[in-house]
């Protein structure tokens, strides 16, 4: 067994073509009405051709973006915040609350804004173009000017920079969940989408470490720049927190978010620890100090001292 950056790839150089595709095809595969599927490929052809919608700027309100590394449970706070009031686009995935536009812009942006502000001025000012374009679009349908809105994309965590330069007073909610459950995820569309650039070619001979390298990166790059750069405009939400107290966990988001006061009750129906927190354990996974002195430590970071 050789070792290539975090990944212990077997000392067989090759592995078969075969194997790599079937798991490629495995990944994220999230079962949905074929109708819903062409629905879905339709909206999203459509937005390459979406035009700019001029009755929609200015825009005096700064967004709420939810972010996350993908299987956090931010889907549950999309739709809390659609309960509060707060408009969260009209063209979404219906299997987890993604707003199409915006995933349409990171699909074909966040490679290369990812090192915001360091990015040529040519690819700058398209990228920022389609940004203006998507967010005009998603925007669509927003009950008034002054309304409350955001949007709920977790891939938007790479790209806090680049999004705080468009938005300086926009707010982020960070959602987080512990990396040991994270790895078992069935959620792979990161790895499978932009895995090879930012963990190299060998990733996907152990998706598992690539999993747990993604949450390590990707939320250490977002509270970092978020606690230096926000301050109190970023907020952190674990999603053990919102599972097993749910109304404290919402109501201090809504004073995060300076919402009026209202009953929580409705907002948090449905929200309850289903049994998958801690599946690690169930499975026989590594304790926190088996999996390096680095994912350890950002572990207790983040309150996941066990």
């Amino acid at each position: 067994m050789t070792r290539q950056g975090c990944f212990n790839v077997p000392s067989s150089k090759w592995r078969s073509s075969f194997e790599q595709l079937r798991l490629l095809l495995s990944i994220s595969r999230i079962p949905q009405s074929r109708l819903e599927q062409v629905r879905l490929k339709l909206d999203r052809f459509s937005l390459a051709f979406a035009r700019s919608d001029p009755a929609l700027d200015p825009i005096r309100v700064p967004p709420v973006v939810i972010g996350a590394v993908g299987g956090s449970g931010t889907r549950v706070l999309a739709q809390v915040l659609r309960k509060a009031g707060w408009f969260m686009g009209q063209r979404v995935d219906s299997r987890n609350e993604d707003s199409l536009p915006i995933a349409w812009f990171l699909t074909k942006w966040l490679k290369s804004l990812h090192d915001f502000p360091n990015v040529d001025s040519h690819t700058l000012s398209k990228a920022t173009s389609d940004f203006d374009r998507m967010v005009q679009v998603h925007r669509r349908g927003i009950p008034s000017w002054d309304a409350p809105w955001g949007w709920k994309n977790p891939r938007s965590m790479w790209l806090l920079p680049f999004l705080v330069d468009r938005f300086p007073q926009m707010k982020f909610i960070h959602m987080i969940r512990d990396a040991r459950d994270m790895m078992l995820s069935e959620n792979r569309y990161f790895l499978r989408s932009h895995g090879e650039w930012l963990l190299g070619p060998e990733w996907w001979r152990n998706p598992l470490a690539a999993q747990l390298e993604l949450w390590r990166l990707g939320n250490k790059r977002a509270v970092e720049f978020g606690e230096r750069y926000l301050g109190d405009r970023y907020r952190m939400i674990r999603y053990e927190d919102l599972c097993q107290k749910p109304a404290e966990t919402i109501r201090r988001l809504l004073e995060f978010l300076d919402a009026p006061k209202m009953n929580v009750d409705p907002l948090i129906e449905g929200i309850s620890d289903r049994g998958n927190i801690g599946r690690w354990r169930r499975a026989g996974g590594p304790e926190a100090g088996e999996l390096g002195a680095g994912i350890h430590s950002d572990l207790e970071r983040f309150g996941y001292t066990a």
